[in-house]
Parts: structure tokens; sequence; C-alpha cells
């Protein structure tokens, strides 16, 4: 069942144009991931869900009801959709059970037993409620932040880049126990990111904006695997982009014979992921492969450089496990596993 439908959402400042036409549904209970490069118009849209600007046309629905229809609509405190932004905003003077109730209705009864509750469901401990936000550690002000933000009980969770100052560690971790919190408490989650690795973790559909437009939007693997375009395939990860010619299924090009997806027949230029490309040292020049020219050890997984046997492209970058590291200078076949995806 759809939660949440944008229809047609425009928005402009000045000559700026914020947001152009945007379409997106958000299914009830899932967990939706809107990424984009700066100036996309990601953090425009999730302040028009929240309420806190209007588009200049379109529409926003919330459970059938119309929250925003053009410039006119139902503020934002009237809504009972729950943000988390990227700081937390906490108030400074106030202790962690009294951030935690700012939201409560009026004359809450039950006032301390929901602190406990909503302390244990973001999983910190209970010693901790009297303690100052400047108490606590960065990750602890967002577990606060999200159980202030659940204490208002909102179907709609709005997080806007609220794991951007946390370590790489930390931010791994606070985002599975957020992805475990709103699954528990069944709550629909929006997650504004310019992280592409967060964004294919923590969703279950994810919504790339450029330019004020939505590209493409759709389940994380079908993205990854299959993007509208070389721009959406590039800012969603690592990938190798060649030009073949396709007939039959398969696509002739600087890699030999390979399997591609959908019908198309002519000349294309398909997509790999790096992942897809095995390497291997040969002793003799390869037909589908190239010579090393850069290593850069990185650990479990490493970064090479090949280039390949047509000297008119350029060397392409793949990542491949630290044993069997070939060096600069090795000449290496390139095995393909799967399909390349062919840009129509």
């Amino acid at each position: 069942m759809t939660l949440l439908d944008l229809e047609d959402i425009s928005r402009r400042y000045g000559t700026v144009q914020a947001l152009d036409r945007v379409n997106l549904s958000v299914m009830a209970g899932g967990r939706t991931a809107v990424v984009g490069p700066s100036g996309s118009g990601k953090t425009t849209l999730l302040r028009i869900i929240a309420g806190f600007e209007f588009p200049d046309t379109g529409r926003v629905r919330f459970d059938g009801a119309l929250l925003a229809d053009g410039p006119a609509g139902i503020p934002a405190h009237k809504r009972g959709i729950g943000i988390v932004s990227q700081d937390g905003a906490l108030f400074p003077h106030l202790s962690v059970a009294d951030n935690i109730a700012f939201g409560f209705e009026r004359g809450a009864t039950d006032r301390t037993r929901r602190i406990a509750e909503l302390l244990e469901m973001v999983e910190l401990d209970a010693a901790m409620a009297t303690r100052r936000p400047h108490q606590l550690s960065g990750g602890q002000q967002q577990r606060v932040a999200l159980a202030r933000a659940l204490g208002r009980r909102p179907r709609l969770m709005l997080l806007d880049e609220p794991f951007s100052a946390l370590d790489t560690s930390l931010r791994e971790n606070m985002r599975k126990a957020v992805a475990r919190v709103l699954q528990t408490a069944g709550i629909t989650a929006i997650l504004v990111t310019h992280d592409q690795s967060e964004a294919l973790s923590f969703a279950d559909q994810v919504a790339v904006l450029r330019a004020g437009r939505l590209v493409q939007a759709g389940a994380p693997q079908t993205l990854y695997r299959q993007p509208r375009d070389r721009e959406t395939a590039l800012f969603l990860g690592d990938a190798v982009l060649l030009p073949a010619i396709v007939r039959d299924g398969f696509a002739d090009c600087a890699l030999g014979r390979v399997a591609v997806d959908g019908d198309h027949t002519g000349k294309a230029e398909i997509m790999l992921r790096p992942e897809q490309i095995r390497v291997a040292v040969e002793d003799v020049t390869p037909r589908n492969g190239g010579r090393v020219v850069d290593v850069q050890f990185g650990g479990a997984v490493c970064t090479i450089s090949v280039a390949l046997a047509d000297a008119a492209l350029p060397p392409i970058t793949l990542k491949t496990s630290s044993v069997a590291l070939p060096a600069a200078g090795n000449l290496v076949r390139l095995d393909v596993t799967g399909k390349a995806h062919v840009f129509a």
C-alpha cells in the first residue's frame, strides 16, 4: 500500500529550478533513499514533504490525505511526520529525558514509561536519561534525536543525512541500528544522503535526483545493475564503460565476447561493475586483457589500473583481492562474469 505520493512537484528559487515535475511513491513500511549530487534538489524535496516549504506546483498526498496542493497546504506541525537532521538539533540545556519528551502531547501521564521505552528502542542505557547532549558521543546524540522523533509516534520518518557527521565505522553501525528500530516500529522512512553505498544498503527503494529531476527510481539492485544512463551508473559506484557491437544477446568489445541484457542491436556502450571482472596473470599478451599500469594496495581489496590492448581506450580501474595481487607491468587476462548492461 502506498503511504506517500508526490505528484508533479516543482519548486523554483528565482532563476534556479530546484525541482522539476518530480513524481515518486513511497510504500508503507518501506525505506526510500533519495540520492543525488549537491544541488540536485534532495533537501528541497524533503522540506516539501515535511511541510517546511511548499511546492510551486504539484501535490503531496499522505495516506490519501492532501497535504499540499501547490503553495497551499497543511503546515509542518500538523502533519505528524518525524524528522532527524544531520546534527540531531538537540536542546543543549535539556537532559536526554527532556529532549525525548519534548514532542510528547501535553500532560502525558505515561511520560516516564515512554522515555524508558524509547531509550530501550534506540539501544541507549536508561542511566543516560539525566545526561545533557554535550555529555554524549555523536552516535548517542543521533540516537536521542531518533528517540525524540519516535516519541511523536509518526507513521513517516524523514532522515536528513543523519549519519554524515559520524566516522566511517560508527556510520555503518548507526545505519544498521536506525534501520532495525524503524523496521521494528513499522515506520516508513525516507533518507536523504549523498553517500551512494549508504543509500544502497539502507533502502528498499532508491530515487536518483539530478538537476531537480527524478532520473530513476527502483530497487537498489536494479539501479546498480541497470542504471538508466552513464551518469547514474557512475554516480552509484565504480563502472567500466566500453564501446561495443551488440547482436544476439552478446557484445563484442575490448574484453572479448560478453553476454548482455536487453535486446539492443548495433553500436552501443556497455557497462560492467568492477566486481564482475576477474583478473588472472598471463605470460603472454591475452586477447581479452592488457597490462597492469598501476597498483594501489588497500588491504583486503586493492585497486589496479589495466591498459587494454586497444590503445584508443583509456585504462580501466578494477578492484581485486590482495591475494595473488598482480604487479605493475604484469600481463593479465580479464574474465567477465554475469551480463553487461547496455545503455539504450
